[in-house]
């Protein structure tokens, strides 16, 4: 008997070691529960809100949006795997019954990464996780969870790189043409430079971008520089990116693409009540829709609504001021680059226009936590100073006697108040208002009551 439970052990150990590890699965999740009322988003009281593109579908009035995740990760020595499921959706019937072709009814994976280190300096990655070229300083040129596969790492103790083929669109094959007449895809390579020590040390990181847009004919290298820096209690930041590129045939005459785009900021550490900030944030804009200089700037995706300094997840800027707005930037995008139209190269979409008239913001803002005040409360607040580059593309309103649309667009507005209930729950309430200047109101008609556009927004959110 003995003997047996001895063989029946030692058999139950081979087994046990022959069989792949396993690896602990912890999981993770949010729900987001967001109430919100978009107002004006045309800046005219005479004319019925037109509807806004939100990651949920359109909106307009009052609407109440709901982004639900459930995610797991698990990872060892070398890898790692993390997957994050998610509906995103409007309430109403339709979509909470899961109703056929309703958002209720899509729940799939909204992001996934997967990676693996054969050294420090290289390390697989792949998925569709967050990925950027520019989120840390201004988001002008990419940041989204497009599709990704490359490498990282630590090559030395001061420098580190990423190194990422993106494929934004990639056409299925059809019979009738070839599979990549209507793909896009990107490939960034950007390296790493940490400088300094202590309490004055930063990082530099060249950027370079190849943008192959076979959808609309285009490629465009972008070159860039961006910095990021801490001295003391004084936090600078910049970005500095060109882009360089033309039109291919069968695109009649040849049209070269040369446009800029550059953002700098300096944030004060001053305390935790307050820590103002001061940025400039430009793109460039094209003043000739009829010749071959295409001088509008547009990156892959304009991210501006999750960068650090001036971001802002809710604010008016940062949703779809696009069709019907005169000011015409879509989700997540500061810049005008769906304005005018035409000379299509990038943006979200793919829809964004060489020849828009460009943009220069600047903020000024604060954030800070208030618990010497009122425990558990924190906030946020910044006022933009908004022009258009060039507005010799725009065109003057019905019934306008101007002949040419001013260069001020306007002035926006936000303030963010958040509470947190508890570790697991918050809630915060944001304000923004587009109040226009003469850059918006010479493209309205006469006929039009001009007025702000605003969004007041709620978020409840549930984490564990």
């Amino acid at each position: 008997m003995r003997k047996g439970l001895v063989v029946l052990f030692a058999a139950v150990l081979v087994v046990a070691f022959a069989l792949p590890a396993m690896a602990d699965v912890s999981f993770f999740g949010y729900a987001r529960v967001i109430p919100t009322y978009y107002s004006n988003f045309d800046f005219d009281k005479n004319a019925p809100d037109a509807a806004i593109a939100t990651e949920a579908g359109n909106a307009t009035g009052e609407t109440i949006r709901a982004e639900l995740r459930l995610g797991w990760k698990a990872g060892g020595d070398k890898w790692k795997i993390m997957m994050t499921t998610e509906s995103d959706l409007m309430y109403n019937q339709f979509n909470v019954d899961r109703s056929s072709g309703s958002n209720g009814s899509f729940f799939g994976i909204e992001r996934a990464e997967f990676t693996y280190a054969f050294s420090p300096a290289l390390e697989l990655i792949t998925g569709w996780p967050i990925s950027a070229a520019d989120i840390g300083t201004g988001g002008i040129l990419y940041g989204d969870d497009h599709p990704i596969i490359g490498f990282r790492g630590q090559l030395t103790d001061n420098i580190k790189y990423q190194l990422l083929y993106i494929p934004v669109v990639n056409t299925p094959p059809t019979v009738a043409g070839p599979t990549v007449s209507g793909d896009w895809r990107a490939y960034l390579l950007k390296p790493e430079f940490s400088l300094g020590t202590g309490s004055a040390k930063g990082t530099l990181s060249p950027i370079v971008l190849f943008s192959d847009n076979r959808a609309n004919n285009a490629k465009i290298y972008y070159y860039g520089l961006e910095g990021i820096g801490q001295i003391g209690m004084i936090k600078p930041s910049f970005e500095v990116i060109v882009a360089d590129g033309e039109f291919r045939v069968p695109v009649t005459p040849k049209r070269d693409i040369k446009a800029y785009a550059a953002f700098a900021g300096v944030e004060l550490a001053l305390s935790k009540a307050f820590n103002p900030y001061v940025a400039f944030r430009y793109t460039s804009g094209d003043d000739n829709t009829t010749d071959t200089k295409v001088e509008g700037f547009v990156g892959i995706t304009d991210i501006g609504r999750f960068s650090p300094l001036m971001g802002m997840d809710g604010n008016v800027l940062g949703e779809s001021m696009s069709a019907g707005t005169f000011y015409n930037s879509f989700l997540y995008s500061y810049a005008p680059d769906r304005a005018v139209g035409g000379n299509l190269y990038g943006g979200f979409g793919n829809a964004s226009s060489g020849n828009n008239p460009g943009s220069k913001i600047i903020a000024v803002g604060a954030k800070g936590t208030l618990d010497d005040f009122v425990k558990n409360l924190s906030y946020k607040t910044q006022i933009f100073g908004i022009w258009f580059d060039k507005t010799n593309n725009l065109s003057v309103g019905a019934g306008k006697t101007v002949t040419k649309v001013d260069t001020y667009a306007g002035t926006t507005f936000d303030l963010n108040l958040k509470y947190d209930f508890a570790k697991n729950f918050s809630a915060s309430y944001i304000f923004s208002g587009f109040f226009p200047g003469d850059g918006i109101k010479d493209q309205q008609a006469t006929t039009a009551s001009s007025t702000f556009a605003s969004v007041n927004t709620v978020n409840l959110i549930w984490t564990y």
